[in-house]
Order: structure tokens, then sequence, then C-alpha cells
């Protein structure tokens, strides 16, 4: 139920049952607490990534769009004083960082597989044995080979050559390594923007689906985001409080603000009047039907009374 109300609250506002009038005067401002900042300067991380491996976790901010078009209606120079841009430039540095670590990671475990399967095998001492002997007998056999051929013989130079090749073929299987099917799988490559392992053999509507997925493209604008605030804050300072709409309150400024506060307690105070009125009427209608009913057991209790009296006296005129 909870999940299902903040639901609403993002895509209608808190103030989604209330009259015209109402939500008018319960207009969120950009500045507002539960209003998403990093929603207002142009990407909020957390809606972008949400059901992905990216996914940054629960988050419960607003994402107004009257507030956004608030923000977009102010100057650079107003927009400057507020901190919003600085803070989504440290979350999207904090999260390329973490995603470069990720790459990183991801080519060294490419390397290492490759590394692996190009190192020779490590013999057991059986094998080692078998391999020196094998060595021994390919270098006296060829040697061999070649003194007969040039003696003229022939049949036998090609009789040894033979020999030396199977000899050579038992030298590469012992040298041969096991099968390894993750080594033996297709070789891997790291995606340098969103950190995605992706394989070499890989379709092109494989690629063209990966590189139009929400991960690519979501850490695409990330990184993108990330140059353009970079390049703008280039030489500006993080501003501090109080912020300029807390200077206009302070300044008298904000009459509008108070105003609203004034115009929600008046219609607080009305509707509280109306509750009390209504509870009013509602006991006093509960007193005249009480009234009613202790009236209506009155005369119940008077009839009554006046029947046995008239039976006392029939009997009394009747024992005479």
């Amino acid at each position: 139920m909870d999940t299902q109300r903040l639901l609403l609250d993002q895509l209608m506002g808190k103030e989604r049952n209330a009259s015209f009038e109402e939500r008018e005067k319960m207009q969120r401002h950009f500045w507002d607490e539960d209003v998403c900042k990093h929603y207002l300067v142009g990407l909020c991380p957390y809606e972008l990534f949400k059901n992905t491996k990216s996914d940054l976790g629960e988050y419960n901010k607003i994402f107004d769009g009257r507030a956004k078009a608030e923000w977009d209606a102010l100057p650079q120079e107003e927009k400057d004083k507020y901190p919003y841009q600085w803070d989504l430039l440290d979350l999207l540095k904090t999260l390329i960082d973490e995603c470069n670590r990720k790459i990183e990671r991801n080519k060294e475990r490419c390397a290492a597989d490759e590394r692996l399967k190009n190192e020779p095998k490590k013999l057991n001492e059986e094998e080692a044995k078998r391999l020196g002997v094998v060595q021994e007998e390919i270098g006296k056999l060829s040697k061999e080979a070649e003194e007969a051929g040039e003696s003229g013989d022939i049949a036998k130079a090609k009789e040894l050559s033979e020999k030396v090749e199977a000899l050579k073929a038992e030298s590469q299987q012992i040298m041969k390594k096991p099968d390894d099917i993750r080594l033996n799988a297709r070789k891997l490559i790291v995606c340098e923007i969103s950190g995605v392992l992706m394989s070499q053999t890989d379709s092109d509507s494989r690629l063209a689906s990966l590189y139009s997925g929400k991960q690519y493209q979501g850490w695409k604008k990330v990184r993108e985001m990330h140059a353009e605030l970079t390049k703008l804050l280039d030489g500006k300072k993080r501003p501090r409080r109080p912020w300029p709409h807390e200077k206009d309150r302070k300044n008298g400024r904000g009459d509008r603000d108070r105003d609203r506060n004034r115009d929600r307690d008046r219609d607080r105070d009305r509707r509280r009047r109306r509750d009390d009125r209504d509870r009013r009427y509602r006991d006093r209608d509960r007193g005249r039907d009480r009234d009613r009913d202790n009236d209506r057991d009155r005369r119940r209790r008077d009839r009554g009374s006046r029947s046995r009296e008239r039976r006392r006296r029939r009997d009394r005129s009747d024992s005479r």
C-alpha cells in the first residue's frame, strides 16, 4: 500500500486528491525538501538505472514537472546560487569512478584468461620423463635420417623421417592441455562506457541491442552529463546558505508564500468550524431524539398507571 501511495505521489503529487484551488496553494517549489534536485538539473541516476544491474536502490524524492519548469526558468547566474548542480556532479563522479574500476577489473579478468590460454601445460613426473625420452629419440632419429639421405639410402631416410613425425605428434599430445570450457569459450571484451562484457563474435543484432539497452544508454548519459557539468561549473565556487528564496523571506519578499500559508490556515480554520457546527447539530439532534424517547416512555407509564387505577376501582365496586 505504501509503495502504491509513493508511486502515485511521484506521478500525480501528494496533493492529487485536493481541489484545484487547494492544489494551487499547495504547489511545490524547486527548493522543497521532497523534490528531486538531480531531476531539476537534468538527470536522476536513481530513475535512470531503475530495475537494471546498476540499480542504485530505493529513492523517495518527487519528480515534479512544475518545480522543474520553475527551475528551468531561472537564469544561469541564479541557478549558480544553489548547490544542486554541484551535488549532481559529485554523484556522477562517484558513479563514474566506480564504473571505471569495474571496467579495469573486467579487463584484468580478460587478460588473465588470455595468459592462462597461452601458458604451457604443467607436466607431472611421468609426463616429463616420457617427454624427455621422446625428444631425445627425435634428435637421434633425425640425425640418422639425415645421414641416410646423404648416403643415398632414400628408403631408410623416409622410414626414419616418418618415425620422427610420429614422435613429434606424441610430444605435442603430451604437451596438450585438457579442454577448459571457460577458456575455450568465445573471447570477451569490455565495453568502455558501461563496463559490460561482450563477445568479439557477437552478431550485429546482439551488439545493436546492447548499445540501445538501458545500461549502455544510461552510462552514456551519465558520462555526457558529467562532462557538461564539469565544463559549466569550471572556475565557479560552490554556493553556501542562505539560499536566495531564504533571503527573500528574510527581506520581506516572501509575501506570496505567507499569503499562501495564511490562506491554508484560514481554510483549515473554516473546515474546523464547519466540523464543530456539524458536531453541534448532531448532538442537538441526538438530544431531541432522546427527549422524544423519554416523553414516549413517560406517556406509556402514565397510561399504565391509569389502567391499573381503573381496575382497582372496579374491583372495590364489585366487592361491595
